[in-house]
């Protein structure tokens, strides 16, 4: 028996009565799930599409020629581009937690080893918004999402063009293997990219500590004490290990990293020998900058203010654009009472970059003793602009206050 066939005028009519409610209507599904990566810190690439009259209708009647009952789920579709594979959990996790999930397909787990096609995680998801949409014959009012990484939506584009709109038969045994190879490398690229992602991690945790040592000494000085708001673990007593698969390989790097793990585990005099046997090795000067750095605050932690000192000096010396050790020779001079030195570092690392919101605050500490308590003022100001909950800047205003005003 001959499958009835659609009529397309009629379907036309109907796409075309509501395609002005659904052109309307994608933009704010989009603009909603945006709000929801934004609120949890997600970075990704949203885009939508609705599918055109003629691939709907192609699409109708390739379901009927296969004697299936047609029931698009596709009309509505978001695609979602994230940079590491770790945010395609992470937007998943957000999407099952915020919407009504009908179906969840991860096309990587169809493929052997041997076959190739782009990796990709598709959702269905029951869109409030949508529900307010006309309903199209042969189609239900579901979003489709496809949630890929950079590196999959590359592959997922040449596939569409080389091989779906292709005939694959045609492909000979040499083109398809090269075509898998491919996809081997483009994913194992996924993999190695968020290896260095966990890695760079993993090493940002080193300086929060290392910059908590710091912290941690200054609760002996009067008004440092009013820093709060660091993270729970900063003063953790249990070294840091790398976890990830990536490793360093050459004598100094091995030697730097042991030198972070003993630092950020309180170990400091260790450490101190450790970067100093490192500065012994040929580095290039931006690394001996930053171990420079690195040992002067394993030496301020010790109140080995002098050499703290120095090494924050040698630090500059090797990279002028160091705000970071900048900002600790502004400390150290500020731990001597050298008032004008600490102004005077402390507005060259500001320059560099203003979107410190601690060497303001450390800058206004400096007015506040100098008596100018209206530049302190401007700077607990400037700290408060970048980063609101900066309670320190806040209560420091307080005791400025009350200085200024005699009470």
């Amino acid at each position: 028996m001959t499958p009835k066939i659609p009529d397309r005028q009629k379907l036309q009519s109907e796409y075309a009565r509501n395609i002005s409610v659904y052109k309307e209507l994608m933009p704010q599904v989009q603009r909603q799930i945006s709000q929801l990566f934004e609120k949890h810190k997600i970075q990704a690439d949203i885009r939508y599409r609705i599918k055109s009259f003629d691939s709907y209708f192609e699409k109708v009647m390739r379901l009927r020629s296969r004697r299936k009952r047609p029931q698009l789920t596709d009309l509505f579709g978001l695609r979602i581009i994230c940079p590491f594979l770790e945010n395609l959990d992470q937007v998943e996790d957000v999407l099952v937690s915020s919407f009504e999930v009908e179906e969840v397909e991860y096309k990587a787990l169809k493929h052997s080893f041997r076959e190739f096609g782009y990796d990709s995680i598709h959702m269905l998801l029951k869109v409030p918004l949508l529900k307010t949409a006309p309903s199209l014959t042969y189609s239900r009012n579901v979003l489709e999402v496809q949630l890929r990484t950079i590196l999959q939506d590359a592959w997922a584009e040449v596939e569409h063009e080389l091989i779906y709109k292709a005939n694959f038969s045609l492909l000979n045994a040499p083109i398809k293997r090269k075509l898998a190879s491919l996809n081997a490398i483009l994913t194992l690229s996924d993999v190695i990219f968020q290896e260095i992602r966990d890695y760079q991690k993993e090493v940002q945790t080193y300086g929060v500590k290392l910059r908590g040592s710091v912290q941690k000494k200054l609760e002996t000085d009067a008004d440092f004490s009013l820093i709060s708001g660091l993270e729970e673990d900063v003063f953790s007593e249990k070294a840091f290990k790398l976890s990830t698969p990536i490793q360093p390989k050459g004598s100094a790097e091995k030697l730097l990293f042991r030198a972070l793990q003993l630092h950020s585990a309180g170990q400091m005099e260790k450490a101190i020998d450790l970067y100093t046997r490192l500065l012994r090795t040929r580095i290039n000067e931006a690394v001996r900058s930053i171990v420079y750095n690195h040992r002067g605050m394993a030496q301020f932690v010790l109140s080995h203010y002098d050499k703290a000192q120095a090494d924050f000096l040698k630090a500059v010396e090797f990279n002028a654009q160091n705000f970071r050790a900048l900002n600790n020779l502004g400390l150290t001079y500020r731990f001597k009472n050298q008032w004008d030195k600490a102004l005077a570092v402390l507005d060259r690392s500001l320059e560099l970059n203003a979107m410190q919101h601690e060497a303001y605050y450390m800058r206004a500490l400096t007015h506040k003793d100098l008596g100018d308590y209206s530049r302190a003022l401007e700077d607990c100001d400037r700290a408060l602009n970048l980063k609101p909950e900066f309670d320190s800047a806040q209560r420091l205003k307080h005791v400025i206050f009350g200085l200024y005003f005699g009470g």
